[in-house]
């Protein structure tokens, strides 16, 4: 009776793995019928990704001269998942594009299907941020529309030192993670991401990092294409987990807190220090998914400000963005508060910011050690916790931002 019974036992435990593995495979397929949007974009390249329901071989005609496209490229391959780097183009530019299969003939749609080239030079830039966006309703439609209302209200120049700034309402999007919910499938992100971002995702692209949520399928990696070998700057990570980019005068760095080691001496945090030591732009800003300081942190949050947080002041970071709260803090301009919040002291707060009112500080031009990093949660894109506890590094703790 009883080797009967653990015999039971073992069928049931192997089919609960199987039907759960299962499960995950089958939710991280890349499936259905998604419209082209467009994946590292840098100077001189880009890649453009669509989905079919029935295998094409895709083609993709574009131009910087809408009426008439005259470059193509075609994949090698019939595909329902396309892919297409678009190579040596001018730096500052807006191109046009056309995605299709080969023998078809569709008007180009010049309200969305462009994408503008960064310019080598150094230029004002728009950066939105959204965290933990991935549950589709009210709530995240409200901030989509909110966001671009307050964009097309705000002017921006046409030049700056003869340089064009990109006609678009966003030059460096970035996404804290958990853009799927509850749990990354390929479904979840149609809902959450393509069908409230379509438009935006077709000329703008999104700069991930790996949340939790994006951690229990496998349909992030697929959806993504991340510059792991330095495509877009910076120093190459050999993975798409985390990776840097340049835009303009500032340094990007995307990190991930979720499934890679987290410690001091990992190779995540071996290779940031790589990349910080070897960046010579003005500013960086450096975007993770759990906050260091959140206030219902985790192991991962506390890991991250004890044996990463270091690396990133001594380097002279300038700004961390976060989410994993659904709600809005921002620091101080703080230094060396790695310990638990009881321990925190006023010392760690670098400056008074001007006129003491810690809305703008000053910090040297050159990159220093140790002058001051601000830390923001970023979490209620799509929704609100119900409640918030100060921390006391935080000059301001808001439900929604």
């Amino acid at each position: 009776m009883l080797k009967t019974l653990v015999k039971v036992l073992l069928f049931v435990a192997i089919a609960s793995v199987i039907a759960r593995y299962a499960a995950v495979f089958y939710d991280s397929r890349l499936t259905g019928e998604r419209a082209p949007y467009i994946q590292m974009l840098t100077p001189d390249s880009v890649v453009i990704r669509w989905i079919t329901t029935e295998n094409q071989l895709g083609i993709i005609r574009f131009s910087d001269d809408y009426q008439y496209l005259s470059q193509i490229k075609l994949e090698a391959s019939s595909t329902k998942n396309h892919t297409i780097k678009l190579s040596n183009l001018k730096p500052a530019t807006k191109y046009y594009y056309q995605t299709g299969e080969v023998g078809s003939s569709q008007k180009v749609d010049t309200r969305h299907q462009w994408f503008y080239t960064p310019s080598l030079l150094t230029v004002p830039t728009r950066i939105w941020v959204i965290g933990d966006s991935g549950m589709a309703g009210e709530t995240l439609e409200q901030v989509r529309d909110t966001a671009n209302n307050w964009m097309h209200q705000q002017p921006r120049l046409s030049t700056i030192d003869d340089a064009v700034v990109k006609p678009g309402l966003i030059d460096i999007w970035i996404s804290l993670g958990n853009m799927a919910y509850p749990s990354g499938s390929n479904d979840e992100y149609q809902a959450g991401l393509f069908d409230v971002f379509g438009g935006l995702l077709a000329n703008t692209v999104i700069w991930p990092v790996y949340g939790q949520r994006d951690d229990r399928r496998w349909a992030y990696f697929g959806l993504f294409d991340l510059p792991e070998n330095a495509e877009a700057g910076g120093v190459a990570s050999g993975t798409e987990n985390y990776y840097s980019m340049d835009y303009s005068n500032i340094h990007f760095v995307m990190l991930d807190s979720q499934s890679s080691d987290r410690s001091a001496a990992g190779d995540m945090v071996n290779w940031l220090k790589r990349d910080l030591a070897n960046s010579k732009k003005t500013w960086i800003i450096v975007a993770f998914h759990h906050s260091p300081y959140a206030q219902s942190g985790d192991e991962k949050s506390q890991q991250m400000r004890e044996d990463v947080l270091p690396v990133l002041e001594a380097a002279g970071v300038d700004l961390v963005l976060s989410s994993y709260n659904h709600n809005y803090q921002r620091s101080f301009l703080l230094d060396c508060a790695y310990q638990s919040s009881d321990k925190f002291v006023v010392e760690n707060i670098v400056s008074n910011g001007i006129d003491g009112k810690h809305q703008h500080y000053l910090k040297p031009l050159q990159k220093t050690p140790h002058q001051g990093t601000i830390y923001a949660v970023v979490g209620s894109s799509s929704m609100v916790d119900n409640d918030i506890v100060k921390n006391p590094v935080n000059h301001i703790a808001l439900l929604e931002a």
